[in-house]
């Protein structure tokens, strides 16, 4: 073989090494894509109706005397028809001297809640939100223990 031969071999070789990787790049690029996609897809979970107010109380065991400056750590949650779960964004607030938050129930099904008191977690867990109801939950600190409470609204 010449010179010759030997840099068209090496050319010829170096073509293909490439257009491999390009192909391989390419279908990794479409690969990811596709993935991407998948990921982003929005789904409407439509509720059927909505909670007409929702509170989060805690209140000291024995006494039920409210409890000021606890950490109510909250995630709102629609399951849909489909099975999968919609989370919404968190809401972190302190209770007041009333010891008692509300928290918005636009078109939810519920809120997952763990509060926070001195050090402590007290996990509330899934709450659901009956609709066109008062749902309140009453956790009691130190013993964790919640009550979950569905009533009706006062009439207009």
């Amino acid at each position: 073989m010449n010179t010759r031969n030997v840099l068209l071999s090496a050319l010829t070789l170096l073509t293909i090494v490439f257009a491999s990787l390009t192909v391989y790049e390419y279908n990794q690029i479409g690969n990811l894509s596709a993935q991407l996609q998948s990921r982003t897809q929005t789904r409407q979970c439509i509720r059927t109706g909505q909670g007409y107010a929702f509170y989060v109380r805690v209140v000291a065991d024995g006494k039920n005397t409210s409890i000021s400056g606890a950490k109510v750590n909250a995630i709102s949650y629609t399951t849909c028809a489909s099975g999968d779960t919609e989370w919404g964004s968190p809401i972190t607030t302190m209770t007041p001297d009333n010891g008692t938050v509300a928290l918005p129930v636009s078109a939810i099904g519920g809120y997952n809640i763990i509060i926070g008191y001195q050090g402590a977690s007290y996990p509330v867990g899934d709450v659901f939100i009956a609709p066109v109801r008062i749902t309140i939950a009453t956790v009691s600190i130190p013993s964790g223990n919640v009550t979950i409470a569905h009533s009706t609204p006062p009439s207009p």
